[in-house]
This record gives C-alpha cells, sequence and structure tokens, in this order.
C-alpha cells in the first residue's frame, strides 16, 4: 500500500507524513509515521509482554508459498472459509472487500475459531487487506497468531489480485527492537 497523508491508520496512531526540503542541490525528505503505517507486518512485540521484533522472525515465514483466498464482503472471515484448505507451511492472505471503500472502523477481520483453526493446519504467517486481523476493539486473534509465532501482515495491497497459490515475498524494514515493521509485499504467480 502506498504511504501518503491519504494511507488509512488507526485511529489513535500516527499518520504518515512527509517534509521535503532542499539543500545545496539535494533533495531530502523527513518521515513521519507509526511503525504500523501503510503495509506492515506485526511481529510477536506488538503485544506488551513479548519482546521478539524482526530478527526473531525467520526469512521462512517472509518468503514462502502464500494461498489467496478471497473472503468477498464478510465482516467475520469464520472458520468456513479455510476448513478446505490446505496450510501447512504456507501464508494465508485474505482478500476481502470490505476494505477500503467502507468507513474506517467497519473493516472484515478473522475469527478466533478460524485463527485457531489455520494455526492447527500449519499455516506459518498471514495477511489482510484491512487495518487489523481483530475485530475492532479486541485483541484476541492477535493473542492467538503472536503467541504461536505467526506474523501479522496488515493493509495488504490485494485488489489486483486473483485467488490462488503465489509465492509470498516480504521484506521489511530492519527496524531494531521494534514492534511492527512497514514492508513491501509481492506475490509471484507459481507455475504449474
Amino acid at each position: 500500500m502506498p504511504l501518503s497523508e491519504n494511507t488509512p491508520a488507526w485511529p489513535e496512531d500516527i499518520r504518515f507524513r512527509k517534509e521535503t526540503s532542499t539543500v545545496h542541490g539535494f533533495r531530502t525528505s523527513k518521515l513521519t509515521m507509526s511503525s504500523h503505517s501503510g503495509t506492515h507486518i506485526d511481529a510477536k512485540a506488538h503485544l506488551a509482554r513479548y519482546r521478539t521484533s524482526i530478527t526473531g522472525i525467520p526469512l521462512s515465514r517472509l518468503i514462502l508459498p502464500a494461498l489467496v483466498v478471497d473472503c468477498g464482503q464478510a465482516s467475520e472471515i469464520d472458520r468456513s472459509f479455510i476448513e478446505d484448505l490446505s496450510l501447512d507451511g504456507k501464508a494465508l492472505l485474505l482478500k476481502t472487500s470490505c476494505y477500503p471503500s467502507k468507513p474506517q472502523m467497519e473493516y472484515s477481520y478473522f475469527s478466533e475459531d478460524a485463527a485457531e483453526l489455520a494455526v492447527s493446519k500449519g499455516m506459518l504467517t498471514i495477511g489482510i487487506n484491512t487495518l487489523s486481523v481483530d475485530a475492532p476493539d479486541s485483541a484476541v486473534v492477535h493473542e492467538i497468531l503472536l503467541k504461536n509465532s505467526v506474523p501479522v501482515l496488515e493493509n495488504l495491497l490485494l485488489d489486483d489480485v486473483l485467488p490462488g497459490e503465489y509465492l509470498l515475498i516480504c521484506i521489511p524494514l530492519k527496524i531494531e527492537s521494534a514492534d511492527g515493521y512497514p514492508a513491501r509485499a509481492f506475490l509471484q504467480v507459481l507455475e504449474s
């Protein structure tokens, strides 16, 4: 998701801002943003009682096979969306149509029972094209995923991505001891 002053942000979070200046013929920009701006990864340290940051996330959870699932307009993405899927060793990417067309705090989210099922099926990473995998005013899904060392990608841009299997390449900024990391996420079509 491109970072600009229009990038959606959690209501209490720091919004992205860029101030550019020119000195001695060189242009440089000062960036002000949250570690959860735009497309980003939540590490275990996003929950205050954990300390695992980017250095604790193995590359095998950031570069791996991924399954994109179209969840349509479902507000709550429950276990019925993933019951019949093979998730072992894969990233699960949830594409919804409840973002960004609706007001900021009305978005699709992953249910608690679906999160538990996905972890039990061997899912290594999860991503969603909304502000959070959790319902507003909840952190239960983050707790389930992060305590099981499942990185959470949020604010993915999946508008033009078809459901199916891909290779996910997700490269976060290497910010020491951070709880979240702005990232570039790419999907490569797998050859059959």
